[in-house]
């Protein structure tokens, strides 16, 4: 085979893992591949990588010893039509598809020995991300670090249980977005304050990376770097009352038990035709 590594789908998470291995010296643009239906979205990375495309996902397997699967849950049902008949036992197939088992991929692709499940996340295109795998139990170590090493191109990884992916999706999988939505509040709040936008925008931006690496660094728990801040009788003290008074805690425990139910939904397999859900 002539790549190592080719890639169903080229949207904006393939394109954070090119960029991060090719930022790395993972794999060179030769070794790459991606197999891309939208003629544009191949024109844009040939030119920014400089990688070879396909409009034909069958291309993907026949051409590289790992294939990644980076589309949309929906669409598995199409791709696999497509890869199946050319997967073999020596294929390591690494999928993204958020909610989607191993045991459904094994299902519609074949070879469970060699499937893994990641969860990555948005992150992951400035080369901070943090992503979840689960491996198979009889995956050698060879193909486990395989792994590791083509998701530390862009962030941290951990590994997990597969029956804990689902909270995983709920909590960094979807965290960014709630992460974003904090910060778009954090914002109108203090320009309501009279600050400008800009300033106000720099401000909660700083302060939102300031807190997570401090986060980072040190051994206090959360519970006690929010006492190391809030001063008896402070600004922070008054501020993290209106959290209390307002069941913060409450909101997103129910936030994530919301998205978690969402991606075990997202697994479930479609009812047969005229079925009513």
């Amino acid at each position: 085979m002539s790549k190592k590594l080719a890639f169903i789908g080229g949207g904006n998470m393939a394109e954070a893992l090119i960029a991060g291995l090719l930022r790395e010296h993972t794999l060179t643009p030769a070794e790459l591949l991606v197999c891309e239906k939208s003629p544009e979205r191949r024109a844009y990375l040939e030119n920014q990588y400089r990688i070879e495309t396909a409009a034909e996902n069958a291309r993907g397997p026949q051409q590289a010893s790992t294939l990644f699967l980076a589309v949309k849950p929906k669409v598995l049902a199409e791709i696999q039509e497509e890869i199946r008949g050319a997967l073999t036992p020596d294929h390591l197939v690494i999928s993204i598809l958020a909610g989607i088992s191993r045991e459904r991929l094994a299902e519609a692709l074949g070879h469970p020995e060699r499937m893994v499940r990641v969860m990555p996340n948005l992150p992951a295109q400035v080369g901070r991300g943090v992503s979840a795998i689960t491996f198979p139990a009889t995956l050698p170590e060879s193909g486990r670090e395989w792994v590791r090493t083509i998701f530390r191109s862009v962030g941290e990884v951990v590994e997990v249980e597969e029956s804990l992916q689902d909270a995983v999706t709920a909590v960094s999988g979807s965290g960014p977005g709630y992460i974003f939505y904090l910060a778009q509040v954090f914002i109108d709040a203090a320009v309501r304050e009279g600050l400008s936008r800009p300033v106000a925008r720099r401000l909660v931006t700083e302060t939102l990376a300031g807190a997570a690496e401090v986060l980072r660094r040190k051994e206090d728990s959360p519970e006690e770097l929010v006492r190391k801040v809030a001063t008896p009788g402070g600004t922070t003290e008054a501020g993290l009352a209106v959290l209390l008074e307002n069941d913060l805690a409450g909101t997103f425990q129910t936030l994530v038990a919301r998205a978690a139910q969402r991606s075990r939904e997202l697994g479930r397999p479609l009812p047969p035709a005229g079925e009513k859900v």
